[in-house]
């Protein structure tokens, strides 16, 4: 219902936005919770910016400057639950005490942090009921942080985990009336990014936090109970699931529903947010792009009919010769481009289209 509301109120609400050929951001200029912009992030673009370098800082910067939102929720996160799932809900009821501490829950359903080796305590387990619905078993004995998650992980699925005010609740009546107990929730400095991405651009922030926002001065800060308003990106490259021959890639961009052909090409800002979307999604291997041979004349192009420009990059500097696969595609490790048996099936990368 909460989410509900959220987007009943952003419905008329202008977006602040930067453009971009590859990579759009979006301010939407309603504050909420972290979960919550998540959430219509998600729901309407990609996800939560991941921020990769000063300058897109800045041009974030510039966006909420236009805005009336004093900050905004980027994907910056420093919490992580026992099973590898970032943390987008808390119900902390004070500051963090520690560089690394554990979260703890008491009846009344706030969190703490706690030591995770030194303090023992009762703790709570979960076993996974289809793809969204969790069964909790409270353990009753004493056991550090690191020992509930021997035994969660041996004897059902892992340490708790709690998305929402939900399941919060839910867990806190499972308490039936205990001391605190461990949840799986863990905290540090070290910043992991929502959406997949791998950014090693950070600021030092004096504040103590799971969920990092960027104010209009251009600091971050980090907070686990804030208000703020998120701060979106849309990606215009779509990757195939599966891998296919370049002339398959072909037909595959012109028909999706949502994408306008295979992924073109022209500047370094086009290679650069091409790289970081197979870094986020963990594509290994070479994937198609739009690049062809003439076959009559020897020279390539993009197949939205563009001859390869003033950028390029080639793998060993030039492009192949006379003499070549004809297909053209990007490798990994650093992303040259080569050319590639036509027949090979790799996974494509499109251009989505914009709205």
């Amino acid at each position: 219902m909460v989410l509900l509301s959220v987007l009943l109120l952003l419905w008329g609400v202008p977006l602040s936005t930067s453009t971009g050929r590859l990579r759009k951001f979006f301010l939407i200029d309603t504050p909420m919770l972290m979960n919550e912009a998540q959430n219509v992030c998600r729901s309407d673009y990609t996800d939560l910016v991941t921020i990769y370098d000063e300058e897109e800082n800045n041009e974030l910067v510039n966006i909420l400057k236009k805005s009336v939102s004093v900050s905004g929720w980027i994907g910056a996160n420093s919490c992580k639950w026992s099973n590898g799932d970032p943390a987008t809900f808390t119900k902390y009821s004070g500051s963090f005490t520690e560089e690394k501490c554990c979260g703890a829950i008491n009846t009344g359903g706030r969190w703490g942090c706690v030591n995770c080796s030194s303090t023992k305590m009762y703790f709570m387990c979960y076993d996974q009921d289809g793809q969204q619905s969790y069964n909790y078993s409270l353990i009753r004995e004493n056991r550090s942080w690191f020992e509930a998650q021997i035994y969660c992980r041996e004897k059902h699925t892992d340490l708790v985990s709690i998305r929402d005010e939900t399941e919060n609740k839910r867990v806190k009546e499972a308490v039936n009336g205990s001391n605190s107990f461990w949840i799986g929730l863990q905290y540090n400095y070290s910043l992991d990014w929502l959406d997949g991405g791998h950014s090693a651009y950070t600021q030092n922030s004096s504040s103590k936090g799971c969920f990092t926002f960027l104010s209009k001065p251009g600091f971050w800060s980090k907070s686990n109970l804030g208000v703020y308003s998120p701060l979106c990106y849309k990606s215009f490259i779509h990757v195939s699931k599966s891998n296919m021959s370049w002339e398959e890639a072909l037909d595959y961009c012109d028909t999706q529903p949502n994408t306008t052909g295979l992924l073109t090409i022209h500047s370094h800002k086009d290679q650069i947010e091409t790289e970081q979307e197979l870094n986020r999604r963990n594509i290994s291997g070479p994937v198609w792009v739009g690049l062809r041979q003439s076959r009559l004349f020897g020279f390539w192009i993009w197949t939205n009919g563009l001859n390869v420009g003033s950028y390029s990059n080639w793998k060993g500097g030039s492009p192949p010769g006379q003499i070549s696969h004809y297909c053209g595609a990007m490798e990994n490790g650093q992303y040259k481009w080569c050319d590639k048996d036509c027949r090979s099936n790799f996974h494509v990368l499109c251009t989505v289209k914009k709205d």
